[in-house]
């Protein structure tokens, strides 16, 4: 059991990279005191750190560009409505498509 427990061990360490991380005497001593609390290595607490840190950046990301969505919307909805109080027609964007890709069609090929 001991030597699969090696081989596992090593077989992971060939796929991981190193780093090293620069702190300043403050910053070293918080995490160190952090680590000790949760029953960590701080190197091990600063990797899960650094990997919150990325999860959290491509989460906020996806936040912001379904924001981006939603606000992209209301403008559309505000002009939608700007359009109906000048007066303008309604026009069903669907069929508009549907009679451009007909137009399309029945030109000659060249």
């Amino acid at each position: 059991m001991l030597t699969a427990s090696r081989t596992c061990y090593h077989r992971a360490m060939r796929t991981m990279r190193a780093i090293t991380l620069r702190l300043n005497p403050l910053d070293y001593d918080r995490l160190e005191t952090e680590a000790r609390r949760l029953g960590l290595a701080p190197a091990i607490l600063a990797r899960v750190y650094v990997r919150a840190g990325l999860t959290g950046k491509a989460q906020n990301e996806e936040e912001s560009k379904r924001r981006a969505g939603l606000e992209a919307l209301d403008q559309l909805e505000v002009l939608r409505q700007e359009v109906r109080r000048a007066g303008y027609p309604s026009v069903d964007a669907a069929q508009v498509m549907r009679e451009s890709r007909e137009e399309l069609e029945q030109r000659p090929h060249v």
